[in-house]
């Protein structure tokens, strides 16, 4: 009797210690919260619910994007540049580049009312890219045969068994064109640069921090630090806790995260995509 009554207790125990952990975690009262954007951004579904949570909770009195990303498709990185931008009409929002926020992170920074970054981070690559893979020599070597029926003259376009005709190429490079100018014409509009700033700036070239403040890409230079510090500053409080977003929920999976990220790599290689991305090796 004593036993399963121990047994009870221990289980008790575990119960009550796991529900306090779980509400430790949780900070109340008036807070800055994080949004932290790490990696290529291909579904903005996190970031845009995580925004939603923020936006609803009258506690967060501002916000920190902690961008750490070359950026990622086009449709993700405007959506979230939208939802940073109307959620500014009621919080202060600073963007804060850690190590990179380039293309398509710096669009989502633009997002944001102050952009900072630091000095040796790099920012910029205000571009599009979209790469074409031709397998069909390989196919013929291994003589593998692939018929395609299409009820349109484009529907094949990017096909990886042949190889893109001329006016394949010049539908896909007006797409590109248009998608730039979309991209430029938002920079040009959230940093006020002129017409001829914006040229300079928008050939795809990436900039240090320290350039980017010359070029007004960005408008200081500091970390996590000086962004809590502009937000207390425009709300007048102090020694506001901080709340990171996403909420960590480390699973069992996480530990093959480097074999995960390998396949990713090599599905995005394959895939057909226009992105705003900063790709070092391409």
């Amino acid at each position: 009797m004593k036993f399963f009554n121990l047994k009870y207790i221990l289980i008790s125990l575990v119960v009550v210690l796991f529900i306090f952990s779980s509400f430790s975690n949780v900070i109340k009262g008036e807070r800055i919260a994080v949004l932290e954007i790490n990696g290529v951004i291909e579904n903005p579904k996190i970031y845009l619910i995580n925004l939603e949570k923020i936006k609803s909770d009258k506690n967060i009195k501002g916000l920190i994007v902690r961008v750490n990303s070359p950026g990622g498709t086009v449709g993700s990185s405007q959506e979230i540049y939208n939802s940073l931008k109307d959620l500014r009409s009621d919080l202060p929002v600073v963007a804060s580049i850690v190590d990179i926020g380039a293309s398509g992170g710096y669009m989502i920074s633009c997002g944001a009312e102050h952009i900072m970054a630091n000095s040796g981070s790099i920012t910029g690559s205000i571009g599009v890219i979209s790469q074409y893979y031709n397998l069909s020599e390989l196919l013929k070597f291994i003589k593998l045969d692939i018929e395609v029926l299409k009820s349109g003259k484009f529907k094949d376009t990017s096909s990886i068994t042949k190889a893109l005709s001329a006016e394949e190429k010049e539908l896909i490079n007006n797409l590109l064109i248009d998608i730039h100018e979309q991209f430029k014409e938002i920079v040009k509009i959230e940093r006020k640069l002129n017409t001829k700033e914006i040229e300079i700036v928008s050939k795809g070239q990436i900039f240090t921090g320290k350039q980017a403040k010359e070029l007004r890409l960005i408008d200081s230079l500091g970390g996590l630090n000086n962004a809590k510090q502009y937000i207390e500053n425009k709300i007048g409080l102090t020694d506001l806790e901080l709340d990171y977003y996403p909420k960590k929920k480390e699973k069992l999976i996480d530990k093959f995260i480097p074999s995960a990220l390998v396949n990713k790599e090599f599905y995005r290689s394959i895939t057909h995509k226009i992105l705003y991305l900063y790709s070092p090796g391409s």
